[in-house]
């Protein structure tokens, strides 16, 4: 169950599904939204999420449930929209370190190594 209060914050629908599936998260977008006054947006959560996810990475072996969890909420979001692919490369795969995005590579599924390989390549022009 998510900590954040459907009332109290307003949440991109591309987020609801990293808030619903990462254990931990939560409390970190409703400080996040605290500090914007409300809906930080999905570009700045994202942004949040990669910063979470490479502390997890930290220690892949004791946090491989939640690490788990985050690559299939990733890939579920980069399946659902064009608007989550976005948000999952240019938003939270971009922010990785190299180091953090090589660390990753094997959690994600196949829609996430995708968008790996489409940041690794650079921007679109």
């Amino acid at each position: 169950m998510s900590v954040v209060d459907p009332d109290e914050h307003v949440v991109d629908p591309v987020v609801e599904t990293i808030l619903g599936a990462v254990a931990g998260f939560g409390d970190r977008y409703v400080a996040l939204a605290e500090a914007c006054d409300g809906d930080p947006g999905a570009a700045a959560a994202f942004a949040e999420l990669a910063d979470y996810v490479a502390e997890l990475l930290t220690d892949p072996v004791r946090h491989r449930r939640v690490l788990a969890s985050c690559s299939a909420a990733i890939d579920a979001v980069a399946e659902a929209s064009e608007d989550g692919r976005e948000a999952v490369a240019w938003s939270f795969l971009e922010a990785l370190s190299p180091d953090d995005r090589c660390a990753l590579e094997p959690w994600l599924g196949p829609r996430g190594r995708l968008l790996l390989a489409e940041v690794d390549a650079g921007p679109p022009s």
